[in-house]
C-alpha cells in the first residue's frame, strides 16, 4: 500500500479505478441490436431445432423454478428437447399423487424426459414403484446429468 497526494493505494483502489474506466469507455457506445418498439430485441432468430435444456430438481423448493421454465420453454418451443434430473429431497414430491406429479405426467406427455435419482430414492427410503410409469429410475442423477451434457443438453439450476 503506497500514500501519495492523500490517496491511498492499494489493490482495491486501483480495481475501483478500472472499473470506473472501463464503465466510462462503455458510455457514448450505442447499442448493437435496435430494439422495437416494446423493447423486444429486433433479429433475433429462431431457437433450432436441436436446442436441448436439462433442469435440474435437487431441493423440494426448486420445483417452482422448474415447473415454470418446463412450462414456458414447452410452450414457446414445442420442438425443444427437455429433459429433468430429479434428485436429492425434491424426490419426496414424486413419491405421491399431487399436482406437481399430475403436471411432471402432462409434460412428459409433450415429450419432457424425467429422470429420478434411484439412489435419492433409497435415501430418502422411496420405493421405486411409487414413482409414476412416465419417469425413468434408472440412471443416478450425476449420471444422467454427465450424460445429457454428453448429448449437448445446456445446463440449468434453480
Amino acid at each position: 500500500m503506497r500514500v501519495r497526494s492523500g490517496i491511498t493505494i492499494n489493490r482495491r483502489t486501483v480495481l475501483a479505478a478500472s472499473a470506473g474506466v472501463v464503465a466510462l469507455g462503455a458510455v457514448g457506445q450505442r447499442p448493437t441490436r435496435a430494439l422495437a418498439q416494446d423493447a423486444t430485441p429486433v433479429g433475433i432468430p429462431d431457437v433450432p431445432s436441436d436446442f436441448k435444456v436439462v433442469l435440474h430438481a435437487a431441493e423440494e423448493q426448486d420445483w417452482a423454478y422448474v415447473l415454470s421454465n418446463l412450462t414456458n420453454l414447452t410452450e414457446e418451443w414445442p420442438d425443444a428437447s427437455l429433459r429433468v434430473v430429479v434428485d436429492g429431497t425434491s424426490v419426496y414430491t414424486l413419491a405421491s399423487d399431487n399436482d406437481l406429479s399430475r403436471r411432471l405426467g402432462e409434460l412428459s406427455e409433450k415429450g419432457v424426459v424425467v429422470h429420478i435419482c434411484p439412489n435419492a430414492l433409497k435415501e430418502h427410503h422411496i420405493d421405486a414403484s411409487d414413482i409414476p410409469d412416465w419417469a425413468f429410475t434408472n440412471l443416478g442423477g450425476v449420471v444422467a446429468l454427465v450424460q445429457a451434457a454428453n448429448q449437448g443438453f445446456h445446463y440449468v439450476k434453480p
